[in-house]
Protein backbone atom coordinates (compact mmCIF):
# COMPACT_ATOMS: atom_id res chain seq x y z
CA UNK A 1 0.00 0.00 0.00
CA UNK A 2 1.44 3.35 -0.73
CA UNK A 3 1.60 6.05 1.79
CA UNK A 4 0.73 9.37 1.80
CA UNK A 5 3.56 11.03 0.43
CA UNK A 6 3.78 8.83 -2.47
CA UNK A 7 0.27 9.33 -3.40
CA UNK A 8 0.85 13.17 -3.30
CA UNK A 9 3.71 12.68 -5.74
CA UNK A 10 1.78 10.14 -7.98
CA UNK A 11 -1.76 12.66 -7.72
CA UNK A 12 0.65 15.63 -9.16
CA UNK A 13 3.22 13.61 -11.77
CA UNK A 14 0.63 11.84 -13.49
CA UNK A 15 -0.73 14.74 -15.21
CA UNK A 16 2.31 15.78 -17.12
CA UNK A 17 3.09 11.63 -17.61
CA UNK A 18 -0.39 10.57 -19.15
CA UNK A 19 -0.45 13.60 -21.09
CA UNK A 20 2.70 12.83 -22.46
CA UNK A 21 1.57 9.38 -22.73
CA UNK A 22 -1.46 10.22 -24.95
CA UNK A 23 0.47 12.37 -27.16
CA UNK A 24 3.16 9.41 -27.67
CA UNK A 25 0.85 7.05 -28.49
CA UNK A 26 -0.65 9.00 -31.12
CA UNK A 27 2.15 10.72 -32.32
CA UNK A 28 4.09 6.93 -33.15
CA UNK A 29 0.90 5.27 -34.14
CA UNK A 30 2.25 5.08 -37.29
CA UNK A 31 5.81 3.95 -36.46
CA UNK A 32 4.03 1.34 -34.38
CA UNK A 33 1.87 0.03 -37.19
CA UNK A 34 4.92 -0.26 -39.09
CA UNK A 35 6.70 -2.42 -36.37
CA UNK A 36 3.55 -4.72 -36.07
CA UNK A 37 4.04 -4.89 -39.84
CA UNK A 38 7.08 -5.82 -40.82
CA UNK A 39 8.71 -8.60 -38.58
CA UNK A 40 12.39 -7.60 -39.52
CA UNK A 41 14.43 -4.62 -38.16
CA UNK A 42 14.62 -1.17 -39.60
CA UNK A 43 16.41 -1.13 -42.61
CA UNK A 44 16.43 3.05 -42.87
CA UNK A 45 15.59 5.60 -39.76
CA UNK A 46 12.06 6.32 -39.23
CA UNK A 47 10.74 9.89 -39.27
CA UNK A 48 9.94 11.10 -36.26
CA UNK A 49 6.02 12.08 -36.09
CA UNK A 50 5.46 13.45 -32.71
CA UNK A 51 2.76 15.93 -32.01
CA UNK A 52 4.57 19.68 -32.54
CA UNK A 53 1.67 20.90 -30.23
CA UNK A 54 2.29 18.95 -27.60
CA UNK A 55 5.97 19.74 -28.13
CA UNK A 56 5.66 23.51 -28.15
CA UNK A 57 3.34 23.39 -25.20
CA UNK A 58 5.57 21.05 -23.13
CA UNK A 59 8.89 23.26 -24.09
CA UNK A 60 6.86 26.74 -23.42
CA UNK A 61 5.76 25.22 -19.90
CA UNK A 62 9.29 24.17 -19.15
CA UNK A 63 11.23 26.75 -20.49
CA UNK A 64 11.66 29.34 -17.27
CA UNK A 65 13.41 26.55 -15.98
CA UNK A 66 15.23 25.19 -18.46
CA UNK A 67 19.14 25.80 -17.49
CA UNK A 68 21.07 27.90 -19.36
CA UNK A 69 23.67 26.20 -21.90
CA UNK A 70 26.22 29.14 -21.34
CA UNK A 71 25.68 29.25 -17.97
CA UNK A 72 29.23 27.05 -16.57
CA UNK A 73 27.40 26.42 -13.15
CA UNK A 74 24.49 24.57 -12.21
CA UNK A 75 23.26 24.18 -8.93
CA UNK A 76 20.57 21.35 -8.12
CA UNK A 77 17.12 21.62 -5.57
CA UNK A 78 19.47 20.09 -2.86
CA UNK A 79 22.00 22.86 -3.57
CA UNK A 80 25.36 20.93 -4.87
CA UNK A 81 27.05 23.01 -7.38
CA UNK A 82 28.13 21.44 -10.63
CA UNK A 83 30.72 23.19 -12.88
CA UNK A 84 30.94 22.90 -16.85
CA UNK A 85 34.80 22.28 -18.13
CA UNK A 86 34.37 24.42 -21.32
CA UNK A 87 31.78 25.82 -23.51
CA UNK A 88 32.40 24.31 -26.75
CA UNK A 89 28.76 23.37 -27.04
CA UNK A 90 26.95 27.30 -26.22
CA UNK A 91 23.66 26.71 -28.67
CA UNK A 92 20.93 24.49 -28.85
CA UNK A 93 20.98 22.12 -30.48
CA UNK A 94 17.46 20.77 -31.32
CA UNK A 95 16.46 17.99 -33.89
CA UNK A 96 20.01 17.49 -34.36
CA UNK A 97 19.63 15.13 -31.21
CA UNK A 98 18.03 11.89 -31.61
CA UNK A 99 17.17 9.95 -28.10
CA UNK A 100 16.44 6.93 -29.13
CA UNK A 101 14.88 3.85 -26.92
CA UNK A 102 16.38 0.38 -28.17
CA UNK A 103 14.95 -2.47 -27.28
CA UNK A 104 13.25 -5.74 -28.22
CA UNK A 105 10.49 -5.94 -26.03
CA UNK A 106 7.23 -4.21 -26.70
CA UNK A 107 5.13 -2.45 -24.80
CA UNK A 108 1.61 -3.12 -25.99
CA UNK A 109 0.35 -5.75 -23.35
CA UNK A 110 -2.18 -4.31 -20.25
CA UNK A 111 -1.28 -1.12 -18.45
CA UNK A 112 1.70 -0.42 -20.94
CA UNK A 113 2.35 2.64 -23.14
CA UNK A 114 1.75 1.17 -26.73
CA UNK A 115 -1.53 -0.72 -25.88
CA UNK A 116 -4.58 0.24 -27.52
CA UNK A 117 -6.83 0.76 -24.28
CA UNK A 118 -5.59 3.13 -21.02
CA UNK A 119 -2.55 3.14 -18.40
CA UNK A 120 -2.47 3.42 -15.00
CA UNK A 121 0.47 4.93 -13.74
CA UNK A 122 0.01 4.22 -10.33
CA UNK A 123 0.19 -0.02 -11.14
CA UNK A 124 2.77 -0.07 -13.84
CA UNK A 125 5.09 -2.65 -13.39
CA UNK A 126 8.95 -2.23 -12.97
CA UNK A 127 9.84 -5.52 -15.38
CA UNK A 128 9.75 -6.35 -19.28
CA UNK A 129 6.90 -4.15 -20.87
CA UNK A 130 6.69 -1.68 -17.94
CA UNK A 131 9.84 -1.38 -17.57
CA UNK A 132 10.17 -0.11 -20.93
CA UNK A 133 7.18 2.09 -20.62
CA UNK A 134 8.47 3.66 -17.87
CA UNK A 135 11.56 4.65 -19.81
CA UNK A 136 9.79 6.22 -22.63
CA UNK A 137 7.98 8.17 -20.48
CA UNK A 138 10.60 9.26 -19.24
CA UNK A 139 12.95 9.90 -21.91
CA UNK A 140 10.32 11.22 -24.50
CA UNK A 141 9.59 14.13 -21.84
CA UNK A 142 13.20 14.68 -21.86
CA UNK A 143 12.95 15.07 -25.57
CA UNK A 144 10.30 17.46 -25.75
CA UNK A 145 11.32 19.59 -23.10
CA UNK A 146 14.51 20.21 -24.98
CA UNK A 147 13.70 20.43 -28.65
CA UNK A 148 15.30 16.99 -28.74
CA UNK A 149 14.30 14.01 -31.24
CA UNK A 150 12.56 10.75 -30.41
CA UNK A 151 12.54 7.42 -31.12
CA UNK A 152 11.29 3.94 -29.73
CA UNK A 153 13.32 1.63 -31.86
CA UNK A 154 12.08 -1.91 -31.50
CA UNK A 155 14.63 -4.11 -32.54
CA UNK A 156 14.53 -7.93 -33.91
CA UNK A 157 16.87 -10.62 -31.72
CA UNK A 158 20.34 -11.37 -33.27
CA UNK A 159 20.72 -15.32 -33.35
CA UNK A 160 23.67 -16.60 -31.22
CA UNK A 161 23.53 -13.73 -29.20
CA UNK A 162 22.37 -11.50 -26.00
CA UNK A 163 19.70 -9.36 -26.46
CA UNK A 164 21.88 -6.37 -25.74
CA UNK A 165 23.89 -6.66 -29.24
CA UNK A 166 21.51 -4.79 -30.76
CA UNK A 167 22.78 -1.46 -29.64
CA UNK A 168 25.85 -1.54 -32.53
CA UNK A 169 23.80 -2.04 -35.16
CA UNK A 170 20.96 0.27 -34.08
CA UNK A 171 23.32 3.09 -33.50
CA UNK A 172 24.90 2.17 -36.87
CA UNK A 173 21.23 2.90 -38.61
CA UNK A 174 20.66 5.95 -36.79
CA UNK A 175 23.43 7.96 -36.51
CA UNK A 176 23.27 9.39 -40.27
CA UNK A 177 20.46 11.24 -40.04
CA UNK A 178 21.48 13.25 -36.50
CA UNK A 179 24.85 14.95 -34.97
CA UNK A 180 24.26 13.05 -31.96
CA UNK A 181 22.29 10.27 -31.06
CA UNK A 182 21.79 8.71 -26.83
CA UNK A 183 20.59 5.98 -26.13
CA UNK A 184 19.65 4.77 -22.81
CA UNK A 185 18.85 1.47 -21.04
CA UNK A 186 14.91 0.86 -20.11
CA UNK A 187 16.29 0.83 -16.10
CA UNK A 188 17.81 4.81 -16.27
CA UNK A 189 16.17 8.14 -15.60
CA UNK A 190 17.20 11.58 -16.09
CA UNK A 191 17.01 12.97 -12.56
CA UNK A 192 17.44 16.78 -13.79
CA UNK A 193 14.77 17.29 -16.67
CA UNK A 194 16.01 20.81 -17.41
CA UNK A 195 19.22 20.50 -17.72
CA UNK A 196 20.06 20.00 -21.20
CA UNK A 197 22.38 17.61 -23.06
CA UNK A 198 24.80 19.94 -24.76
CA UNK A 199 25.50 21.66 -21.27
CA UNK A 200 25.92 17.80 -20.10
CA UNK A 201 28.44 17.57 -22.92
CA UNK A 202 30.72 20.86 -22.27
CA UNK A 203 30.77 19.16 -18.35
CA UNK A 204 31.78 15.95 -19.80
CA UNK A 205 34.75 16.94 -22.25
CA UNK A 206 32.67 16.54 -25.33
CA UNK A 207 34.85 17.72 -28.16
CA UNK A 208 33.48 18.32 -32.21
CA UNK A 209 35.59 15.63 -33.39
CA UNK A 210 34.68 13.01 -30.66
CA UNK A 211 32.85 9.70 -31.91
CA UNK A 212 31.53 8.15 -28.73
CA UNK A 213 31.03 8.84 -25.13
CA UNK A 214 30.36 6.57 -22.12
CA UNK A 215 30.33 6.29 -18.55
CA UNK A 216 32.67 4.55 -16.35
CA UNK A 217 31.12 1.63 -14.84
CA UNK A 218 31.02 0.87 -10.81
CA UNK A 219 33.77 -1.34 -9.70
CA UNK A 220 32.20 -4.56 -8.18
CA UNK A 221 34.37 -6.64 -6.23
CA UNK A 222 33.72 -10.38 -6.02
CA UNK A 223 34.89 -12.51 -3.32
CA UNK A 224 37.96 -9.89 -3.21
CA UNK A 225 37.90 -9.73 -7.36
CA UNK A 226 37.43 -6.92 -9.06
CA UNK A 227 34.58 -8.26 -11.64
CA UNK A 228 33.68 -5.35 -13.59
CA UNK A 229 37.64 -4.49 -15.04
CA UNK A 230 38.59 -5.86 -18.34
CA UNK A 231 41.85 -8.57 -19.09
CA UNK A 232 44.26 -5.33 -18.99
CA UNK A 233 42.51 -4.48 -15.34
CA UNK A 234 41.41 -0.83 -16.34
CA UNK A 235 37.54 -0.45 -15.60
CA UNK A 236 34.83 -1.26 -18.10
CA UNK A 237 32.56 1.06 -20.13
CA UNK A 238 28.68 0.77 -19.18
CA UNK A 239 26.66 0.75 -22.37
CA UNK A 240 23.45 1.54 -20.25
CA UNK A 241 23.87 5.24 -21.28
CA UNK A 242 26.01 6.13 -24.69
CA UNK A 243 26.22 9.27 -26.34
CA UNK A 244 27.50 8.87 -30.21
CA UNK A 245 28.39 11.51 -32.69
CA UNK A 246 28.21 10.91 -36.52
CA UNK A 247 31.29 10.76 -38.09
CA UNK A 248 33.18 8.52 -40.21
CA UNK A 249 34.99 7.21 -37.61
CA UNK A 250 31.95 6.60 -35.63
CA UNK A 251 30.52 4.33 -38.47
CA UNK A 252 33.51 2.65 -38.65
CA UNK A 253 33.47 2.13 -35.03
CA UNK A 254 29.86 1.39 -34.83
CA UNK A 255 30.35 -1.28 -37.32
CA UNK A 256 33.42 -3.40 -36.23
CA UNK A 257 31.81 -3.42 -32.95
CA UNK A 258 28.37 -5.08 -34.28
CA UNK A 259 30.97 -7.41 -36.21
CA UNK A 260 33.00 -8.35 -33.33
CA UNK A 261 31.79 -11.45 -32.15
CA UNK A 262 32.50 -12.69 -36.33
CA UNK A 263 36.26 -12.42 -35.04
CA UNK A 264 37.11 -11.52 -38.48
CA UNK A 265 39.06 -8.76 -36.87
CA UNK A 266 39.14 -9.30 -33.20
CA UNK A 267 40.65 -12.84 -31.93
CA UNK A 268 38.53 -14.09 -28.91
CA UNK A 269 35.18 -11.31 -29.29
CA UNK A 270 33.33 -14.46 -30.16
CA UNK A 271 33.31 -15.43 -26.26
CA UNK A 272 31.33 -12.05 -25.63
CA UNK A 273 28.18 -12.96 -27.92
CA UNK A 274 26.00 -14.79 -25.00
CA UNK A 275 28.47 -14.35 -22.37
CA UNK A 276 28.69 -11.43 -19.38
CA UNK A 277 28.85 -8.52 -20.30
CA UNK A 278 28.15 -9.19 -23.90
CA UNK A 279 28.55 -6.39 -26.65
CA UNK A 280 29.64 -3.92 -23.54
CA UNK A 281 32.49 -6.40 -22.29
CA UNK A 282 33.78 -6.24 -26.53
CA UNK A 283 33.40 -2.77 -26.27
CA UNK A 284 35.81 -1.91 -23.82
CA UNK A 285 37.73 -5.16 -24.61
CA UNK A 286 38.49 -4.19 -28.39
CA UNK A 287 37.07 -0.91 -29.40
CA UNK A 288 38.30 1.59 -27.30
CA UNK A 289 41.77 0.69 -27.65
CA UNK A 290 41.50 0.41 -31.77
CA UNK A 291 39.53 3.87 -32.46
CA UNK A 292 41.48 5.55 -28.89
CA UNK A 293 42.93 7.93 -32.15
CA UNK A 294 42.46 11.10 -29.14
CA UNK A 295 42.17 11.04 -25.85
CA UNK A 296 38.46 13.04 -27.17
CA UNK A 297 37.55 10.12 -29.60
CA UNK A 298 36.04 7.80 -26.62
CA UNK A 299 34.87 9.92 -24.10
CA UNK A 300 34.79 7.91 -20.45
CA UNK A 301 32.36 10.10 -18.34
CA UNK A 302 32.48 10.05 -14.89
CA UNK A 303 30.65 7.14 -12.69
CA UNK A 304 29.29 9.41 -10.24
CA UNK A 305 27.44 11.48 -13.30
CA UNK A 306 25.70 8.90 -15.36
CA UNK A 307 25.88 5.47 -13.46
CA UNK A 308 24.66 4.48 -10.27
CA UNK A 309 22.49 6.05 -8.07
CA UNK A 310 22.04 7.31 -4.67
CA UNK A 311 22.34 4.37 -2.14
CA UNK A 312 23.65 2.15 -4.19
CA UNK A 313 27.00 0.79 -2.46
CA UNK A 314 24.85 0.57 0.81
CA UNK A 315 22.25 -1.43 -0.59
CA UNK A 316 24.49 -3.76 -2.56
CA UNK A 317 27.35 -4.05 0.40
CA UNK A 318 28.29 -7.27 1.64
CA UNK A 319 31.45 -7.05 2.94
CA UNK A 320 33.80 -9.39 1.91
CA UNK A 321 31.59 -10.79 -0.56
CA UNK A 322 30.59 -7.96 -2.74
CA UNK A 323 30.54 -4.55 -3.12
CA UNK A 324 30.07 -1.94 -5.61
CA UNK A 325 31.19 1.72 -5.85
CA UNK A 326 29.03 4.69 -4.77
CA UNK A 327 28.47 6.35 -7.80
CA UNK A 328 25.00 8.77 -7.46
CA UNK A 329 24.37 9.40 -11.15
CA UNK A 330 24.13 13.03 -10.73
CA UNK A 331 22.73 13.72 -14.51
CA UNK A 332 22.14 10.13 -15.29
CA UNK A 333 20.79 7.19 -13.17
CA UNK A 334 21.29 3.85 -13.97
CA UNK A 335 19.25 1.32 -11.80
CA UNK A 336 21.37 -1.63 -12.19
CA UNK A 337 20.53 -3.15 -8.81
CA UNK A 338 17.35 -2.50 -7.91
CA UNK A 339 14.90 -1.91 -11.18
CA UNK A 340 11.76 -0.93 -8.11
CA UNK A 341 13.49 2.42 -7.61
CA UNK A 342 13.15 3.47 -11.63
CA UNK A 343 9.46 4.49 -10.98
CA UNK A 344 9.98 6.87 -8.11
CA UNK A 345 12.80 8.07 -9.56
CA UNK A 346 10.52 8.78 -12.63
CA UNK A 347 8.10 10.46 -10.75
CA UNK A 348 10.13 12.54 -8.63
CA UNK A 349 12.04 13.62 -12.06
CA UNK A 350 8.83 15.33 -13.03
CA UNK A 351 7.40 16.56 -9.49
CA UNK A 352 10.79 18.09 -9.06
CA UNK A 353 10.94 20.85 -11.80
CA UNK A 354 6.97 20.95 -11.69
CA UNK A 355 7.50 22.00 -8.36
CA UNK A 356 9.72 24.84 -9.51
CA UNK A 357 7.51 25.73 -12.24
CA UNK A 358 4.58 26.02 -9.72
CA UNK A 359 6.68 28.03 -6.91
CA UNK A 360 8.09 30.70 -9.57
CA UNK A 361 3.85 30.88 -10.87
CA UNK A 362 2.58 31.65 -7.60
CA UNK A 363 5.59 34.22 -6.65
CA UNK A 364 4.62 35.71 -10.06
CA UNK A 365 1.03 36.01 -9.48
CA UNK A 366 0.94 36.60 -6.01
CA UNK A 367 -1.55 39.30 -6.09
CA UNK A 368 -4.21 37.57 -7.47
CA UNK A 369 -3.08 33.85 -6.00
CA UNK A 370 -1.77 34.92 -2.09
CA UNK A 371 -4.11 36.04 0.15
CA UNK A 372 -2.57 37.16 3.59
CA UNK A 373 -5.67 37.94 5.89
CA UNK A 374 -4.98 41.09 8.21
CA UNK A 375 -3.35 40.48 11.63
CA UNK A 376 -6.03 40.68 14.34
CA UNK A 377 -5.71 43.05 17.55
CA UNK A 378 -5.09 41.52 20.41
CA UNK A 379 -7.78 40.13 22.34
CA UNK A 380 -7.00 42.48 25.54
CA UNK A 381 -7.85 45.64 23.31
CA UNK A 382 -11.89 45.84 22.30
CA UNK A 383 -12.20 46.80 18.73
CA UNK A 384 -14.20 49.80 17.37
CA UNK A 385 -17.24 47.24 16.02
CA UNK A 386 -17.45 45.62 19.58
CA UNK A 387 -17.73 49.54 21.44
CA UNK A 388 -20.32 50.35 19.33
CA UNK A 389 -22.27 46.84 20.07
CA UNK A 390 -21.46 48.03 23.98
CA UNK A 391 -22.89 51.21 23.39
CA UNK A 392 -26.30 50.04 22.10
CA UNK A 393 -26.78 47.61 24.75
CA UNK A 394 -26.27 50.21 27.85
CA UNK A 395 -28.77 52.74 26.23
CA UNK A 396 -31.51 49.82 26.56
CA UNK A 397 -30.78 47.97 30.03
CA UNK A 398 -32.02 49.51 33.22
CA UNK A 399 -30.42 51.41 35.09
CA UNK A 400 -29.73 51.33 39.16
Amino acid sequence: MLNAQRRHYIGLAVFIVLLSTFFLFHGYSTTYETVLRDPCRYSAPIKSSAQPDLRAAVSSLFNSIKHDITNTEYRDASGKLFKANQTIWNKPLGKKILIVDIDTRVPNQDNQILNTETINFETLEMNGGGLVSNAIMNHYLYAMIHGYDFKYYQAQSIKDHHDTWILPHALRELIPDYQFVVTMDADVTIPHMEVPLEWLFNRWGIQPHTSIALPWDTLEVRDGKKASVDSKGMLVLNTGFVVAQDSATTRDMLEKWHDCTSESRYAGCGTWAETWSHEQRAFSEYIRYDYNNTPETVVSIDCDDAMGYPGIAAEAARPGEYEVSDCSGNFVRHYTLNKGQVKEAGMLSVMNPLAELLRKQLLKNKNTVWYQEPEKAEQSETSDREKVVLSDIDGVLPTG
